[in-house]
């Protein structure tokens, strides 16, 4: 899903909260004011937002060793079920990052190369009408770079306009039962938008580009993008909570996730994510994965400086690489110079799983709200002015 438009309006805001960080960065406090400070703060979040019916968060310090973890609300708006640590949830764009991981495993053993064509897996009958532009096909130019790193010039069905009829989410909150295979979505963008430039031309986020990944991916490996998923992920990381949705015997009761005022859990239009985003799982299996990720265990040090490679510019203050973005506090705002930069995955949905170098810790949330993917950084931000003035002994 698009990410652009909901970051944009959580930017303007956050000078305001940096005049509160300075305020209060001089006051250390201990371990447990620190996480009563935080367990206060979602409790508020929670009651305060109609459009919340949950908040969990981890924080996880790899240098110190402290693992902070909260669960607040419950399972859902018209459920009295409390929500737990191990909630399963829908973690939306998160799942790109496993996606471009799973690339770059591919990369390491030689089968392909960020730079490759993606017409050698793709047929014209996918491809045709996606890249043309001004009566010229630039399909054959396009790589699998420019699809992970959002700069082939593909239209998005999700965050683009359309040049007739009902955009994609207007047409799945009208009606939130339509199922949409891999082939539907990009048809979807082929029939209805058009491409936004040639590649490399730009930087335009786009939820298409990630399906065309998936369908390259299973052509690749000749097998299923959920099967690529566990054999190639949650297997050899053990994460037993996390699977594709729509492609698990028993699926599991996950939380809630708000559109428009509808729960869109366990309907099927969340069959828009796919390969752009379909993964439910928790904060427990997303630490585990995203520890991986930076400990060197699924792939190569030169394949990671690619992936972090964050050289697309998504806005001020935030930039892009495979399958992860990166926020420059610094450059969001001045006032919050001394707050260390974080990069992961995230999702529209009000969920991340970031990375903090500089201090070797780990932020992984889920709000389970459309209304919460600029509050989520406004959070992570007051968050961390809480969690950085805890004493280190």
């Amino acid at each position: 899903m698009n990410l652009k438009w909901k970051i944009l309006v959580g930017v303007v805001v956050i000078g305001i909260i940096g005049l509160g960080m300075l305020a209060n960065m001089n006051r250390p406090i201990s371990e447990e004011a620190v996480r009563e400070g935080i367990q206060k703060h979602l409790e508020k979040l929670v009651d305060e937002n109609d459009s919340l019916s949950s908040a969990l968060l981890t924080i996880y310090s790899n240098k110190t060793g402290s693992l902070q973890q909260f669960a607040i609300g419950t399972k859902s708006l018209s459920s009295n079920q409390p929500v737990k640590i191990d909630s399963q949830y829908h973690s939306a764009s998160v799942g790109k990052t496993m996606c471009a991981t799973v690339f770059g495993i591919l990369v390491d053993e030689g089968r392909i190369s960020f730079d490759d064509t993606i017409r050698a897996w793709l047929d014209d009958d996918i491809l045709e009408g996606l890249f043309v532009l001004n009566g010229t096909d630039y399909s054959h130019q396009v790589t699998i770079r420019h699809l992970l790193k959002h700069t082939s010039g593909v239209g998005c069905y999700f965050g683009d306009p359309v040049k007739s009829g009902k955009t994609m989410e207007e047409l799945i909150t009208d009606n939130p039962d339509l199922l949409f295979t891999s082939e539907e979505l990009i048809a979807f963008t082929r029939e209805h938008q058009k491409p936004v430039g040639k590649p490399e031309q730009q930087f335009h986020y786009s939820d298409t580009g990630y399906i065309l990944l998936g369908l390259i991916m299973e052509a690749i490996e000749g097998k299923s993008y959920s099967d690529i998923l566990q054999e190639r992920i949650f297997e050899p990381l053990d994460m037993k909570d996390s699977y594709l949705l729509f492609y698990q015997e028993e699926p599991a009761e996950i939380l809630g996730i708000y559109l428009n005022g509808i729960d869109f859990s366990g309907r099927n239009a969340l069959s828009i994510d796919w390969s752009s985003g379909g993964i439910v799982t928790t904060m427990d299996d997303l630490l585990t994965f995203m520890m991986a990720l930076e400990n060197g265990n699924l792939v190569s040090d030169e394949v990671h400086q690619q992936m972090t490679d964050f050289s697309e510019r998504f806005e001020k203050g935030i930039y892009y690489g495979m399958g992860m973005m990166y926020f420059d506090f610094s450059e969001l705002s001045f006032l919050l110079r001394s707050m260390t930069n974080v990069y992961g995955g995230m999702g529209i949905t009000g969920t991340y799983m970031f990375y903090d170098k500089d201090k070797d810790t780990y932020f992984i949330a889920n709000f389970g709200s459309l209304d919460f993917m600029e509050k989520s950084i406004q959070e992570l931000i007051r968050i961390r002015m809480i969690y950085d003035k805890m004493i280190i002994e």
